[in-house]
């Protein structure tokens, strides 16, 4: 992590906050925090910074400067009609001023360092409103006026001031509060202690904070724990905290969240070097937290030096609506806040809901208005779930049968005993196999499983599941058997003997050993088509070999897969039902049916 950002994110936090061990129990007051996500890329779209609240307008001005001005340079700039002949905005103007930006959204150039500090209070020269705030937009005189400005005193004092505030040697609390050099090198010890600890914690995934984080809690959480754990081990950074100031241990929670954020922005500064200047494409798909706030999760997809296709996660954003044009805005926000221009987008990829795919008034539509070249492609995986689903849930049999799935799945490993009770079950049941030689023993065979649960959105699980209740059928049954008999209450009593009687039933087993086969080949083409290096006309071959064997299922597969039902229902004494013998349709009562024939005659 650079010392510039480190120095950036704690310059006023050291000297302004108070960050104490002890916890206080009066209430704390919720205070305005910034994100670099609201950070604007196009100086055309961003509000004054007055308008921003005056506790974080100070973290809002160093963000923009860290992040530096907005130069689109693989743009297209547009030409317009002007004293007679096209004009346009010329990149080559960037490299001779290091303030300018370019507004795509507006077609016009602002100053940087006007924007962050401009005095509205004094007279201004050479239009320093018009390049904070309107924009300037004549580009025939335009490299005159910009050298004009660089030199005018509005212009010249508003980069003082920028330069002053990003100098922390100059900053005001820092004048206030004097160090010396021994204390000086004990805070950067500190810093560089709860940074590493950060940095671990991050990688880990696990969760900073306490429920009780005083002095006196057994334990304070992992955090302030690990800090613990340093000082004990390091005798200089038990130094640091012991002989340093109270009120600046860099430990407090503000503190934690800053230090995320840097690591964050450290890595996503990587990705933006990785990417910039490429054409990429997104990946876009609504979630939830965990406070059930909707948001958009954003992947960018695009080919680095080395020919390969990378994934990057972007990040998550909030919306407060799920419509098209909420959702688009959402999108052009995050891109621009790390200087993304949409005019460099080719790709977009969503589910099928209308907001995204919606022919006329979709994201992908709204995007396209902008941008013609970045097509719209549906995921090839989630198409082929939204079939199988379809296709599935078409026949009230088979809707049925997967109704009663996750009730066997719930009633198995309803409880800790339950699940010991089954593995032990299965245990004997595959040690009884083995010495009848029915199977085979070897490295990774017959390992210790339990029941998975199926999943609402990926029928890969569905497949997982009949597995593991194919390989597990006698054990489910012995257990199904034991809660029929052990059971307290009736209601337990009659799920589990009416589910053993569906178990024990020849169409729950015609269908079990049907939806394995065609899952197997369905889910064989989903996780072929979500491979990175796969192609388009590859994917189409794909498809059209599984459709062939489907086909060719549907022509030929009948006597097979019979035959390897009724060896499974003789295995496991099951009735099989006479196949030339004339049954009751299921669903329909005999009375009725008499009824329907008596009517015919």
């Amino acid at each position: 992590m650079s010392k510039r950002t480190i120095q950036s994110y704690f310059s006023s936090s050291s000297a302004s906050t108070p960050h104490t061990n002890e916890s206080t129990s009066e209430p704390k007051k919720s205070r305005a925090e910034f994100c670099h996500s609201d950070l604007i890329g196009d100086p055309g779209k961003r509000k004054p910074i007055d308008d921003y609240q005056p506790e974080i307008r100070d973290q809002v001005r160093r963000a923009y400067a860290l992040n530096g001005p907005t130069q689109p340079r693989d743009l297209v700039f547009p030409r317009k009609w002007m004293s007679g002949e096209f004009r346009s905005f010329q990149k080559t103007w960037f490299d001779e001023f290091d303030w300018l930006e370019y507004s795509e959204y507006k077609g016009a150039a602002y100053c940087l360092y006007c924007y962050l500090f401009f005095n509205s209070s004094k007279p201004e020269k050479f239009g320093s409103s018009v390049f904070a705030h309107q924009g300037y937009v004549n580009w025939k005189k335009a490299k005159d006026i910009f050298n004009k400005h660089n030199v005018c005193k509005t212009h010249v004092e508003a980069r003082q001031k920028c330069e002053d505030f990003m100098n922390q040697r100059t900053n005001v609390g820092r004048k206030l509060v004097q160090v010396g050099k021994e204390e000086e090198k004990r805070y950067e010890i500190r810093l560089t202690t709860s940074l590493d600890v950060a940095r671990f914690l991050i990688m880990q995934g696990d969760a900073f904070r306490g429920h009780d984080e005083s002095s006196t809690s057994l334990n304070k959480g992992t955090f302030r724990e690990m800090v613990d754990w340093y000082k004990d081990k390091v005798e200089i950074v038990k130094a640091a905290y012991e002989k340093g100031y109270k009120n600046c241990q860099m430990l407090s929670p503000y503190v934690q969240k800053d230090l995320t954020k840097a690591c964050a922005e450290e890595v996503m500064s990587v990705i933006m070097d990785e990417i910039r200047g490429r054409k990429f494409s997104v990946l876009i798909d609504e979630s939830r937290d965990v406070s059930i706030k909707e948001q958009i999760a954003v992947i960018l997809r695009f080919v680095n030096d080395e020919g390969k296709v990378m994934e990057r996660f972007l990040g998550l954003q909030h919306v407060e609506s799920c419509t098209a044009i909420a959702l688009k805005e959402a999108l052009v926000r995050m891109l621009s806040s790390r200087k993304l221009s949409i005019s460099m987008l080719r790709g977009q990829g969503y589910d099928g809901a209308s907001n995204m795919r919606g022919e006329f008034n979709g994201v992908q539509k709204l995007i396209r208005d902008e941008n013609t070249y970045a097509f719209y492609v549906h995921c090839f995986a989630h198409q082929l779930q939204l079939v199988v689903v379809s296709v599935s849930t078409s026949s009230a049999d088979i809707a049925d049968f997967f109704n009663y799935v996750p009730l066997i799945v719930n009633t198995v490993g309803a409880s800790c005993m339950r699940k010991d009770v089954l593995l032990a079950k299965h245990h004997d049941v595959l040690l009884e196999k083995i010495e009848n030689g029915e199977i085979m023993t070897g490295r990774g065979l017959n390992q210790e499983s339990g029941l998975a649960r199926p999943g609402d959105t990926r029928w890969g699980s569905h497949l997982k599941t009949l597995l593991r209740i194919l390989v597990m059928w006698e054990a489910i049954i012995d257990v199904l058997e034991i809660v029929k008999k052990d059971s307290v209450k009736p209601a337990c009593t009659g799920g589990a003997l009416g589910l053993i009687g569906k178990m024990e039933s020849f169409d729950f087993v015609f269908i079990m050993h049907l939806m394995i086969e065609l899952l197997g080949m369905t889910d064989i083409l989903s996780r072929a088509l979500q491979r990175k290096d796969q192609d388009i006309v590859e994917a189409m071959h794909l498809i059209t070999d599984v459709k062939d064997i489907l086909q060719d299922i549907r022509e030929n597969g009948w006597e097979p897969l019979l035959k390897k039902v009724k060896t499974f229902c003789e295995k496991n004494e099951i009735e099989v039902p006479d196949m030339d013998e004339e049954i009751n349709i299921r669903g329909t009562s005999r009375r009725r049916k008499q009824k329907i024939a008596s009517s015919d005659e």
